[in-house]
């Protein structure tokens, strides 16, 4: 009887054992996905093989338990047409001078002929020469190089969705280029009708002015995105430019990953049911002794 006891508990453990679901602890997994698409002002809807990625590790998208995503782009500087400001008013900027003529008539002298001093029909113009003073005049303006739209980025997935500005600004300004003539205006006349001029001269530099930096947006994955995922092992990911352009760079994943609770085979069922079929007999074995002994 004692064996029989013995083999009833030995079916019963073996069934318990083979019937007790076995976990393994989480693990944390990460994968990284190198880009390389510009956005302008429009859309992508990208799909990711996670599926491939556990595998290797020896998981199942059926393992994950949660997650979390991570999209890193980059808004660079992207300077439109170049504007230019009003120029502004002349000033003068220095002195000049240019030389001019004036002329005056001297008649025929009295004193002529073969008995005066001096050929006849002598009557001419002389001509002077005189230094006028002019001034320089200059006027500037500026050459505006801008980029002033704040690149911002939406990530969608699942049902969920997080967006990101880009927020760093700069701005220089450039030296400026050489006078470049323009041409000259008279002033005044003097005695003569000469004039004193003002010569006109312009000078122009450029200026920048953006917004730029890098763009980061993260989601937890919702219920949503863990259906998908878990269907086929792909996940399908949505990024928007809804406003400028930028580069997507890189998309990082963080998924919490664990083994799923072992299915009793058909083998290890009927091993169970062996057990509980050992653990009555023991019952009644033991009901029976017990009544014996009070007989």
């Amino acid at each position: 009887m004692k064996r029989k006891n013995r083999l009833s508990l030995a079916l019963a453990a073996a069934g318990c054992l083979a019937s007790t679901p076995v976990f393994c602890a989480p693990v944390l997994l990460s994968q990284t996905f190198q880009l390389n698409n510009l956005l302008d002002r429009n859309s992508v809807s990208l799909n990711f093989d996670l599926g491939s990625f556990l595998s290797g590790k020896g998981y199942g998208a059926k393992d994950i338990v949660s997650g979390n995503a991570t999209l890193h782009a980059y808004s660079d500087l992207q300077y439109g047409a170049a504007t230019a400001t009003p120029y502004s008013d002349y000033q003068v900027t220095g002195s000049a001078s240019h030389m001019a003529t004036y002329s005056y008539y001297v008649p025929d002298t009295q004193n002529c002929g073969w008995w005066g001093r001096s050929a006849c029909n002598n009557a001419h113009t002389e001509y002077v020469n005189y230094t006028i003073s002019d001034r320089n005049t200059t006027r500037w303006r500026d050459i505006k190089h801008e980029d002033l739209v704040a690149d911002s980025m939406k990530l969608l997935i699942g049902t969920s969705n997080a967006s990101d500005v880009a927020e760093t600004r700069s701005s220089s300004i450039g030296s400026y280029g050489a006078e470049a003539y323009e041409g000259r205006d008279c002033r005044s006349t003097d005695f003569y009708g000469n004039c004193s001029y003002d010569n006109r001269f312009s000078r122009q530099r450029d200026t920048y002015s953006a917004i730029f930096g890098g763009l980061d947006a993260s989601l937890n994955l919702d219920a949503a995105a863990l259906m998908d995922v878990r269907s086929d092992g792909v996940l399908g990911v949505g990024v928007q430019a809804t406003a400028g352009q930028f580069k997507l760079n890189a998309i990082s994943f963080d998924l919490l990953v664990e083994k799923a609770a072992a299915v009793p085979e058909p083998a290890s069922l009927l091993l169970a049911s062996s057990a509980i079929a050992g653990l009555a007999m023991t019952t009644r074995r033991r009901k029976k002794v017990k009544d014996d002994g009070k007989a």
